[in-house]
C-alpha cells in the first residue's frame, strides 16, 4: 500500500523552490541593476563579467616545468578566444611585485608590475594609453590548480555564457552562506508549516473521537484556516446526517419496543383466559392490532432510509373510501358510526399510498375510541388535499395539541398505547411535505386536519390512480 503524500513536506519543498527561484532572480536583477548603473560600482558593465571565463581559461593554461616553475602555455580554447578578441590581454603572477609567469601578456605584466610596492587581492584597473574597448580590466587571487596566484585580464569582449561562470564564481563564493541560509529556511519552514496545520491536526484528532454514541458532537472550526473550513463544515453536514439517520433507527427501535410491549402482553393476558365469550373476537382484534403497529413501523423504517416513492398520484377520496369500508363493522361492534363528506368525486395528491393509509387508519381509530357510544365519526375531503377527520369525545386541551406528536407522550398511565401513533403519523407526513395540525371540534371533541400537497398536474381521467397494494394497516373483521 502506498503511503499517502505529506502536506508539510510538499508545502516546504515548494516554499523552498519559491525560495530558490527568487534567489536566482534576484540575482538577475542586480546584474541588470548593476550593468544599468542602479546599483554596485559605478561604470561596470556587462563586460566586467567575462574576466571570470577568461580567468577559467588562463588558469586551464598554467603548466608546471620539470624544475617545478610554472608558466603559461595556451591551451586550445584560450587560442581560439585570442583569434576572437586580439585586444585580449592576461598575466598571472605569483605576487604582483615580482612580476609575471612566462607566457603573460607584456603590456599587461609590465602595466601591473611598474609599481613594486602595489600589493592586492583583488582590482579593477585602466590601463593608461590605450583604446578604451581594452583599458578596462580586472586581477584577482584565485585558487588554481598550483595553489593561489593572481590572474590578470583585459581586453575581453563579453558573451552571454559568461553568465553561467559568474554564477558558478558566486555559488562557489557564498556556498557556505547560502547552504547555511537553505538549512535554517528548511527548519522555520518545517516550524511554520507544522504550526499552520495544527487546527487539521486537532481536527483530525476530534474527528477520531466521534463514534455511533457521540455523532452530534462534530468538529470544531475555532482557529481553523479559512480554506480548510468548507472541508470540515462539510465533514460536519455528513456528520449531522449520520446522526439523524443513527437517531432514526433508534427511535425505530425504541417505537418497535414500546408499540409491541402493550399489545403483546394485553395478547399474553388473554391467552390465559380461554373461555371468556368473547375470546375468539378479541385475539382477532389484537391480532389486527398487532399487524397495523409492525406496518407503521416498517413503513416509517423504510420512509426514513428511502426506500419508498412519494410521489405516486393518488385519490384521497377512493383511499378513505377503502379504510371506511374496512372500520364500518368494527364501528358497528362498538356501536358508533363513520360518516364520509367529499366536496368532489375525487381529490389526487403524490404520496406513497401505503403511507398515507397508516395516517388515516392510526387517526380514525384514535377516533373511534375517542368518540362516546352511539356517536358518528366524520371524515372530510376537503379540495387542494385537505383532510379532516372529527370524533366528539373529550377532546384535547390547549397546552397538550403540540405535545401529542412527541414520541411516548401521553396524557396520563391510564392512557392506552404507548404514545406513539400521532408522533409515527407526523414522521410520514413530514417526510411527505404535508402538515397535520389538531382544533377543537364545534360542540366539543378534536378535529385532526390533514394537509397534503395536491398534484403540479390534476389530470385524473389521464392520470388514473394506480392501482396500489394498499393493504397494510387495514382493520378488517
Amino acid at each position: 500500500m502506498m503511503r499517502a503524500p505529506s502536506l508539510t513536506l510538499r508545502l516546504m519543498v515548494h516554499l523552498l523552490l519559491v525560495q530558490m527561484l527568487a534567489i536566482i532572480v534576484a540575482w538577475l536583477v542586480v546584474i541588470v541593476m548593476s550593468v544599468t548603473g542602479l546599483a554596485g560600482s559605478i561604470g561596470w558593465k556587462l563586460t566586467d563579467y567575462s574576466y571570470y571565463r577568461i580567468r577559467d581559461l588562463v588558469s586551464d593554461s598554467l603548466i608546471k616545468a620539470s624544475d617545478g616553475s610554472l608558466y603559461l602555455e595556451p591551451n586550445a580554447q584560450l587560442r581560439r578566444e585570442i583569434e576572437r578578441t586580439p585586444t585580449l590581454k592576461f598575466a598571472v603572477f605569483e605576487s604582483v611585485s615580482k612580476g609575471a609567469l612566462p607566457g603573460s601578456s607584456t603590456e599587461l605584466s609590465v602595466a601591473l608590475s611598474s609599481n613594486n610596492r602595489l600589493e592586492t587581492r583583488s582590482m579593477d584597473f585602466f590601463i593608461a594609453g590605450v583604446s578604451r574597448s581594452s583599458a578596462h580590466g580586472s586581477i584577482f587571487q584565485w585558487n588554481t590548480p598550483y595553489g593561489p596566484l593572481f590572474i590578470a585580464a583585459s581586453g575581453y569582449v563579453f558573451r552571454w555564457t559568461d553568465l553561467f561562470y559568474v554564477l558558478r564564481d558566486d555559488l562557489n563564493t557564498v556556498s557556505s552562506y547560502f547552504f547555511a541560509a537553505f538549512a535554517a529556511s528548511a527548519i522555520v519552514s518545517w516550524l511554520v508549516v507544522r504550526r499552520a496545520l495544527a487546527p487539521l491536526r486537532r481536527a483530525a484528532e476530534a474527528a477520531n473521537d466521534i463514534d455511533m454514541g457521540r455523532l452530534g458532537q462534530g468538529i470544531p472550526t475555532e482557529g481553523a484556516p479559512v480554506e480548510a473550513k468548507p472541508l470540515i463544515d462539510a465533514i460536519n453536514r455528513a456528520l449531522a446526517r449520520l446522526d439523524a439517520s443513527a437517531a432514526r433507527m433508534r427511535r425505530y427501535v425504541a417505537n418497535a419496543a414500546h408499540e409491541l410491549r402493550t399489545p403483546v402482553a394485553i395478547l399474553r393476558a388473554r391467552l390465559d383466559n380461554p373461555e371468556e365469550p368473547s375470546f375468539k373476537t378479541d385475539l382477532k382484534r389484537d391480532a389486527r392490532r398487532l399487524q397495523a403497529i409492525i406496518d407503521q413501523l416498517l413503513i416509517v423504517a423504510r420512509l426514513n432510509e428511502g426506500q419508498m416513492g412519494l410521489d405516486q398520484e393518488t385519490d384521497l377520496v377512493s383511499l378513505i373510501k377503502t379504510i371506511i369500508g374496512d372500520y364500518a363493522p368494527l364501528a358497528v361492534k362498538a356501536e358508533r358510526t363513520i360518516e364520509f363528506e367529499a366536496d368532489e368525486q375525487s381529490s389526487y395528491t403524490r404520496c406513497n399510498p401505503q403511507a398515507i393509509k397508516c395516517v388515516i387508519v392510526n387517526l380514525v381509530d384514535n377516533a373511534l375510541r375517542a368518540e362516546p357510544k352511539g356517536g358518528t365519526v366524520l371524515i372530510r375531503c376537503r379540495r387542494n388535499g385537505v383532510v379532516e377527520v372529527i370524533d366528539h369525545g373529550s377532546g384535547i386541551m390547549l397546552e397538550d395539541r403540540e405535545k401529542i406528536f412527541e414520541p411516548f407522550w401521553r396524557k396520563c398511565e391510564a392512557t392506552p398505547g404507548a404514545g406513539l401513533g400521532l408522533s409515527i403519523t407526523k414522521e410520514i407526513l413530514d417526510a411527505h411535505g404535508g402538515e397535520i395540525r389538531v382544533e377543537e371540534t364545534p360542540g366539543g371533541g378534536a378535529t385532526f386536519i390533514l394537509l397534503f400537497k395536491p398534484p403540479q398536474e390534476e389530470n385524473p381521467a389521464a392520470n388514473p390512480c394506480p392501482s396500489q397494494d394498499i393493504s397494510a394497516c387495514s382493520h378488517r373483521s
